[in-house]
């Protein structure tokens, strides 16, 4: 009676085992293919991450074998703006020298003065941004591109601003020789009348 109980307790046991042992493999086998997936997930995460490490290292290095010459153009720029500042400077204060020293009487003076201030308020304030812009660049920033391109943004509005101040003073230059000339015109004719009546 024994052996008839023992055979099929260890047939059962041995089926249960294997069941257990075919489950097992059963549920390693989509753990396996996870981790895989995971695994290729990973190498291709670093791969990518290894080529814009590449690029960036690439762009830094052009970046680095240009940047004397980016930091020089701008400089260049920013010096011609000066420049030209002074220079309309000199011509508006020389032009109101003139108009003041010969005691004429002009209009619409002031409007036309009151522009020229205006302009070289609004030109000032675009050449010190360029100033202050031409000498922040560097490779090394967060953002380098983006400082190349509030530089230009900056430039455009230099060359507004100029262009503004230089039509204000060159209409202030023709409304002083207006009256000059009309001067000249009248003293001329009066010149004549008195010539003409003398004789």
């Amino acid at each position: 009676m024994k052996k008839i109980y023992q055979v099929p307790f260890i047939g059962v046991a041995i089926a249960v085992l294997s069941l257990i042992a075919v489950g097992g493999v059963v549920n390693a086998v989509p753990n396996a293919h996870a981790q895989a997936a995971t695994d290729h997930q990973t190498t291709v995460a670093e791969r990518k991450a290894a080529v814009q490490t590449r690029l960036t290292d690439t762009r830094l290095k052009v970046c680095q074998n240009r940047e004397k010459t980016i930091t020089n153009i701008m400089a260049r720029v920013s010096d011609r703006g000066t420049k030209q500042l002074a220079v309309f400077s000199k011509i508006a204060d020389r032009t109101e020298a003139f108009y003041t020293s010969k005691g004429k009487t002009l209009a619409n003076y002031d409007t036309l003065t009151a522009n020229v201030t205006s302009t070289k308020a609004a030109a000032e304030t675009a050449v010190s941004e360029i100033q202050s812009s031409s000498t922040s660049f560097s490779c090394d920033a967060s953002d380098p591109k983006g400082i190349v391109t509030s530089f230009k943004d900056s430039l455009k509005s230099e060359i507004t601003a100029l262009k503004n101040y230089k039509t204000a003073i060159k209409n202030l230059i023709v409304g002083v020789k207006s009256v000059q000339s009309t001067t000249s015109s009248d003293t001329t004719t009066s010149t004549t009348t008195d010539e003409g009546a003398t004789e």
